[in-house]
């Protein structure tokens, strides 16, 4: 079994739509004379494909080597066998993927009233339960379509191969399910992946970290607010090219009735999606830039005069990074302090 990742035109998703409900999933760039196969269904030559677009698509070597490189690309429909698995990304809506099986080999059929998406795979829809007309996903579904969605970045071509353990795991685990039509909370997912995982650190590690850098933004920011912090900003930025990808606020109620001055205490946190060690000092330096900027702007009477500066990372630390941390008065956090926090507030 083979496994594609399968992108659309999604400026015309309903036309899409019409086309599955009647088992064809169909592809762009197949205006007329285009098919991929000739008149006695063999496989056709690159070039004669080529010079059979129309010729203001082909009027440059560099424009010739496109459409050879589309050509290749659309090629793999004619790799596609029965039983294979196709998902789409961004279908039916943007925030769902949809799995597919074909159901039988390439073939060629162009609609008048549209002259394009000539290229056509026979499917049927990718589950046994009989009641549904296909099944589609959220991306936030459970920690499987979690996995899915963070790895669709690496696949932005028209049709592609999907080899990654991974994601082909992930699907098979899909197959196994019904449609997930309702957006889990991130929350819930992450208690999932705990129930599944408290036994194992490290797997609980490699699940957790296969989200999205937005995703572990979320996370740092469920957290805080467990811990009583206020969300001041998200993603701030001071327009000089640093930002701070949260900052809380904690009001600090018994010091601030001892003494007026002290309103509470505010907390720069920059957040990064590391594997394996991090070595790289970019995160230190927004963290200094960006506390230096906002602090300079609001001035003393805004009475937060307690800046702390944290920095966050899904992997670990190197020793450089720490002492230069130390350095700055920047508090790290790693992943496995994350983890540990997670399990705790979350």
């Amino acid at each position: 079994m083979n496994y594609y990742i399968f992108r659309i035109d999604y400026s015309d998703r309903d036309y899409f739509k019409e086309n599955l409900k009647r088992g064809i999933l169909k592809q762009g760039w197949g205006l007329e004379k285009l098919s991929l196969l000739d008149e006695n269904g063999e496989e056709r030559n690159q070039e004669e494909w080529v010079n059979a677009c129309p010729a203001n698509w082909r009027d440059t070597d560099e424009a010739r080597r496109y459409l050879r490189n589309k050509n290749s690309n659309l090629r793999k429909m004619l790799e596609m066998k029965e039983g294979d698995i196709i998902l789409i990304p961004k279908f039916p809506e943007w925030n769902m993927f949809s799995l597919y099986r074909v159901k039988g080999k390439y073939y060629f059929d162009l609609e008048k009233t549209k002259g394009d998406y000539g290229h056509c795979i026979p499917v049927e829809v990718a589950t046994k339960f009989s009641d549904e007309i296909d099944k589609y996903f959220t991306y936030n579904g459970n920690d499987a379509t979690k996995v899915i969605h963070s790895k669709l970045r690496g696949y932005q071509k028209a049709i592609n191969s999907v080899y990654n353990n991974e994601i082909i795991s992930a699907i098979e685990s899909l197959l196994q399910i019904k449609s997930i039509k309702e957006e889990s909370q991130i929350t819930e997912i992450l208690r999932g992946i705990f129930e599944k995982n408290i036994k194992s650190m490290e797997n609980l590690n490699k699940e957790i970290f296969s989200i999205r850098p937005d995703d572990v933004e979320k996370i740092v920011e469920e957290i805080f607010v467990k811990q009583g912090y206020l969300v001041e900003s998200r993603n701030s930025y001071d327009k000089k090219g640093e930002d701070s990808d949260r900052t809380f606020i904690k009001p600090l109620p018994i010091l601030c009735e001892v003494n007026d001055e002290i309103g509470s205490c505010r907390v720069y946190v920059q957040i990064k999606k590391k594997d394996g060690v991090c070595d790289e000092d970019e995160g230190i330096k927004q963290l200094e830039d960006i506390v230096k900027s906002k602090e300079k702007i609001e001035g003393i009477e805004d009475k937060i005069n307690n800046i702390y500066k944290v920095l966050v990372c899904t992997g670990e630390f190197s020793d450089r990074i720490k002492e230069l941390a130390r350095d700055k008065n920047i508090i790290l956090i790693d992943g496995i302090q994350l983890v540990r926090m997670c399990i705790k507030n979350i």
